[in-house]
């Protein structure tokens, strides 16, 4: 009787030791999926086929993007968390907002104006910017402009159609608005999937076993646009 209730209590420890072990297990699990989540970022917008633009109504009121005051920044980053940073130039934009939203829009970007922001050596930035120009990534010899037209739009969100390497895509970006009594100041904060406009140097989607050599395909922009009636 002695021996059974031994054998019992015994089981019992035993059990509730493998059941903490596993619980720390489990814990570690979820933390090393939460860095791996963390280290490879995913595109914010949803990619669908391009859609009809959006013309300005008769009681929209119009601005045009001042290209000098208004900025583009880009993130591109490695799965090992390694990443690169830097500036695109707006060629020529305009908007038109009703009731304080945007209705239709248009702005057309400079692919061959791809700048670092790094802060690297003069000749490890020439290489960067080299490879990004290449077909390797933009081809920007080849499709020197990038565009973005809105099709739809809502007091918050902004589906157009934005067109990388001569590819036109469906996408959907938050948006703010702020008015004064002689412009606008628009903004917004996004990524893109760039293997969805055929960039395909690094990218799992198109390579296997990168390993850490791999780049992430989301590709992060904040963008700042003033504008004026």
């Amino acid at each position: 009787m002695l021996v059974h209730v031994y054998l019992q209590k015994t089981s019992k420890q035993t059990f509730k030791k493998l059941k903490q072990k596993m619980k720390k297990v489990l814990l570690l699990s979820g933390i090393v999926a939460l860095f791996a989540a963390c280290s490879s970022p995913s595109a914010s917008t949803e990619v669908g086929d391009a859609q009809e633009v959006a013309d300005a109504t008769a009681e929209s009121e119009s601005f045009n993007v001042n290209v000098e005051e208004s900025k583009v920044n880009w993130k591109g980053s490695k799965i090992t968390g390694d990443s690169h940073t830097g500036t695109i130039n707006i060629t020529s934009g305009s908007f038109s907002t009703a009731e304080g939203a945007i209705t239709a829009a248009n702005f057309e970007l400079d692919m061959t104006s791809i700048a670092s922001t790094d802060g690297m050596d003069e000749e490890t930035t020439g290489k960067l910017l080299g490879h990004l120009a290449s077909p390797d990534f933009f081809d920007a010899a080849t499709h020197p402009t990038a565009n973005f037209a809105v099709s739809t739009a809502s007091a918050d969100s902004l589906t157009g159609n934005l067109t990388i390497k001569g590819i036109s895509k469906s996408i959907t970006v938050p948006y703010g608005v702020e008015m004064t009594e002689t412009g606008a100041t628009a903004t917004s904060s996004f990524s893109i999937d760039r293997a969805q406009w055929d960039v395909q140097y690094g990218s799992s989607s198109f390579f296997d076993d990168l390993k850490d050599k791999a780049i992430n395909d989301a590709v992060e922009f904040t963008v700042s646009l003033m504008a004026t009636k």
